[in-house]
């Protein structure tokens, strides 16, 4: 029986969202028929960049003030009724823009379309309903796949223009419309038991006096605001920015519209294991780095920021919605009115910002500018707001859970990182201009590096221990002052980064070996890195053959004679790193078959397979230059595949073996931070002899984390933890234990 009842449920919650979601849909793609011909008014009209611009942020202008009362009418009445009533009324303007002869005309039929772009706050009111607060960030996700009606009225709409008339299509909108809400209005129900404000002066009050309504508005403004700025204005841009025709316009603009409708699930099912708040976190920096490439004036770096922008902004606008529900059980629609509203706003201003830039300045990389600026407002907004009740909420959550969500995190993390690599070789080599095709092979070995070893500190940052000195290490940072606390960090990276001399102090032989392999491999990436990602080049200088000129992200940054000093450790710069590295390799294997306690413990995974891999670069290398130098290039094409397999393999260990705790390493740097810190605050006191034993802070730290690990030490009585106790007194108290159970064995 309670087998059927949950299939029976189920069926219904598939069936309301199917409703809501092609309803959404219908809308959204009357709402975007404006911005779709949008080239044809301009032409049509003769209209100017602001002019267009404005009247294809009309309809956004409307959508966006009337998703707040619509919204609070949805609470009242239900989505059944308002999203019925909606879609006649919407019908009426579709069906009028081709009868418009003025652009005054235009305009207001225009404002009044905008009534479309309510529709998402009904929908979100209607559908969330259905849903248990674990799964309604999925189901809003798939909800939120409505946006793809925008998407295909800005493609299917020229394309079915040129083949039947431009008037079919708006005719054609209109009657779908009309015949939706019909069916709509036929087999839409409201959820059952739906708790409901009691009048408009509650509804209003929501509005009043909560400023995390206000908050999660903000963040919509940018990131549906965002979607919907480059999905009306995004056909126009590319035809003045890059000169591109109408269709292919339309295109990329579809495009672009797909990834981040196909994303807005992608950001609800995350937000459903992880948090909206976590999502956001690393969604709003990202933004930010992306809207960057923006402004550059080139086809390539324009689309990929154009395409990272659209995946995140789709993500964002699952997470924010994820989050509405969680805060305001009771008040959905009438918050997501208030949070569609800011969105709607969003979109509103972005194009009339671009088409004033484009009028009076004549560029246009200003507005990407100003959007790269509020991403970071908003991303330290969303830390101080709601990150912050996210980890409380978090510490609550199973071990398995958490644990899932981690790794979810890191994939989300790595895959970040991954791509601002990505963006930063196209846009650093000119748009792969100065890129050689020859080392690509190279290239996506440190790509898959890069994720594989971003996501392996992500998982590890997050592990208790460690999460409690990242943690530490950066509210310290504050606590102490940024001045003084950076001065010792420069201190302590010089000592323990640079330096290293705490391997010296266990032994010079040691600390030597660490240092030649050390500034061996620094050297090698430094120099190997930019080469292979074209952010670095020579061309010869045009009035001196003899003369290089070396080339930084296509800026020339210095130049050089051949055949002189400066030439030769330019171009031998991985010849020195080899023999440095050699050096190293030769003391580690001295050390290794001499030491008895290394002897001891060391096996061939750990501590022979690294050696071997840099061994290999290194030999091989060289191996190289010899054949280039002295051999008149024999065995070369051998010796570069030999080099490149090794190289690579060496990449792909990077995430996985020992290599790993070249990244971990600055993170000493915290733990230093923290122990002197310990050192100058408060001490703990021994509960049972009153002597001071350790740092307060570390002692705290101790058992809020080893529970969590699955170490609990709470004890009975006047002491109440093991942690308490200072070594000394462990070491009585055990003796004491072991005498009594002695006694007690021998009566």
């Amino acid at each position: 029986m309670r087998t059927i009842e949950v299939e029976e449920r189920e069926t219904s919650q598939s069936k309301h969202l199917l409703l809501g979601t092609v309803s959404f849909t219908v809308c959204f793609a009357a709402w975007g028929l404006i911005s779709a011909f949008a080239p044809h008014f301009r032409q049509q009209f003769h209209l100017s960049a602001t002019q267009t611009a404005f009247l294809v942020a009309v309809p956004v202008l409307l959508g966006a003030l009337a998703r707040i009362p619509i919204g609070m009418l949805a609470d009242r009445f239900g989505g059944r009724v308002v999203f019925t009533v909606l879609m006649f009324f919407v019908a009426v303007p579709v069906a009028l823009v081709p009868a418009a002869t003025s652009y005054q005309n235009l305009l207001v039929v225009a404002f009044l379309l905008g009534m479309a772009g309510s529709s998402f706050a009904v929908g979100v009111g209607y559908v969330s309903r259905w849903f248990s607060m674990e799964s309604q960030g999925s189901a809003l996700g798939v909800y939120g796949l409505g946006n793809i009606g925008q998407s295909a009225a800005v493609f299917l709409g020229p394309v079915v223009a040129a083949a039947y008339g431009f008037r079919t299509v708006y005719w054609g909108i209109s009657i779908i419309l009309l015949v939706w809400a019909a069916v709509f209005v036929i087999f839409a129900r409201n959820a059952p038991h739906a708790a409901r404000p009691k009048g408009l002066s509650e509804m209003l009050g929501v509005l009043a006096s909560e400023p995390l309504a206000w908050a999660l508005a903000a963040l919509y403004f940018l990131t549906f605001g965002g979607f919907v700025a480059f999905s009306i204005y995004l056909p126009t841009l590319l035809r003045d920015q890059f000169g591109l025709k109408p269709a292919d316009a339309g295109f990329r603009t579809a495009g672009f519209v797909v990834l981040a409708t196909l994303c807005r699930p992608l950001g609800g099912w995350l937000s459903d294991r992880i948090g909206g708040s976590r999502v956001l976190s690393w969604i709003l920096p990202a933004i930010s780095a992306f809207g960057l490439l923006l402004g550059v004036q080139s086809m390539l770096p324009f689309t990929v920021g154009a395409l990272g922008c659209a995946a995140l902004l789709g993500i964002g606008n699952g997470a924010v919605f994820q989050l509405v529900p969680r805060y305001f059980p009771t008040q959905r629609a009438t918050v997501t009115g208030l949070v569609g509203a800011m969105g709607g706003m969003g979109g509103f201003f972005p194009p009339l910002l671009l088409g004033f830039f484009r009028d009076r300045l004549g560029v246009v990389w200003p507005g990407f500018l100003f959007l790269s600026a509020v991403a970071c407002v908003l991303w330290w907004m969303n830390g101080r707001v709601f990150l912050t009740r996210e980890e409380a909420l978090a510490s609550k959550v199973p071990p398995a859970l958490t644990r899932t969500a981690d790794k979810v995190r890191a994939g989300a993390w790595a895959t970040l990182w991954t791509g601002i690599l990505i963006a930063a070789i196209v846009l650093g080599s000119r748009n792969l201009q100065n890129f050689d095709p020859a080392l690509v092979i190279y290239t996506f070995a440190i790509i898959f590096a890069t994720w594989g070893v971003v996501y392996h500190y992500s998982v590890w940052i997050r592990k208790p221990p460690t999460y409690v000195y990242w943690q530490r290490g950066w509210q310290l940072f504050k606590e102490r002052g940024v001045v003084r606390t950076f001065g010792q960090v420069v201190i302590l990276a010089g000592t323990h980064l640079v330096a290293q001399t705490f391997i010296a102090k266990r032994s010079r032989l040691r600390w030597a070996m660490h240092q030649m392999i050390f500034w061996g491999c620094v050297l090698a990436v430094m120099i190997t890195f930019p080469l292979v990602f074209g952010w670095i080049n020579f061309t010869s200088s045009p009035d001196d053959q003899m003369t290089y000129v070396t080339h930084l992200f296509g800026f020339p940054a210095g130049r050089f004679q051949l055949h002189t000093f400066t030439a030769l450790l330019l171009f031998h710069g991985l010849d020195i790193s080899a023999f440095l590295v050699l050096g190293g390799i030769t003391l580690s294997l001295w050390r290794r078959m001499r030491d008895e306690g290394a002897r001891a413990v060391q096996t061939l995974v750990m501590d022979f397979w690294p050696l071997i891999l840099l061994f290999a670069i290194s030999i091989t290398g060289l191996a190289l230059t010899v054949s280039q130098e002295w051999l008149g290039g024999s065995f070369y094409d051998f010796i570069a595949i030999l080099h490149a397999i090794t190289v690579i393999a060496a990449l792909l260990y990077l995430p996985f073996g020992k290599f790993f705790h070249i990244f971990q390493r600055p993170a000493q740097l915290g733990v230093k931070l923290y122990q002197r810190a310990g050192e100058e605050g408060d001490g703990a006191i021994c509960a049972r002899c009153g002597e001071r034993y350790a740092s307060l802070m570390h002692v705290e730290d101790l058992k809020r984390v080893l529970p969590q690990v699955g170490f609990n030490y709470s004890m009975s009585g006047p002491v109440g933890n093991w942690q308490e106790l200072c070594p000394a007194c462990k070491r009585k108290s055990l003796s004491l234990a072991q005498l009594r159970l002695k006694e007690e064995a021998n009566g």
